[in-house]
């Protein structure tokens, strides 16, 4: 098994449309996860459209299998806890492992690689993002 960290940036310029060079690209999570060492980035990016996309009930329905079931629906549930729209086209990924980050960017059918964008802004998943959400929450 190989560690990657997969970063979800949604493009602040262009829901829906093919993601741009020079398109504000926003991280709004992360997570760090064990895959076999042969999985592709594109393999990787089915797994976090599937995973951001799909509805809990469907995830809940696969907490006990032995591929990361219970994985799955709880970075799915962070991921709806902190209200973040669906993955959709022109959003990218960054997926990273010890030697290298691919880029791809959600396309209407698939992923597509590109350069490392440089208009990213942004942090990872930390534990001060989840205490600001939910003070924002307990405003509300």
């Amino acid at each position: 098994m190989t560690l990657f960290y997969i970063a979800v940036y949604h493009n602040a310029d262009s829901r829906f449309f093919p993601y741009e060079p020079g398109h504000a690209l926003i991280k709004v999570i992360s997570h760090w996860r064990h895959f076999p060492a042969k999985t592709s980035p594109e393999d990787i990016a089915d797994w976090a459209y599937r995973v951001f996309n799909d509805d809990l009930d469907s995830l809940q329905g696969r907490r006990g299998y032995p591929d990361g079931g219970e994985l799955d629906f709880l970075v799915a549930c962070t991921y709806r806890l902190l209200k973040l729209r669906s993955l959709s086209a022109g959003d990218v990924l960054g997926i990273t492992t010890e030697e290298t980050t691919t880029f791809l960017a959600c396309e209407s059918n698939g992923w597509r690689s590109i350069p490392s964008p440089d208009n990213r802004t942004g942090q990872a998943l930390t534990a001060d993002t989840i205490y600001q959400h939910l003070r924002r929450s307990d405003r509300a």
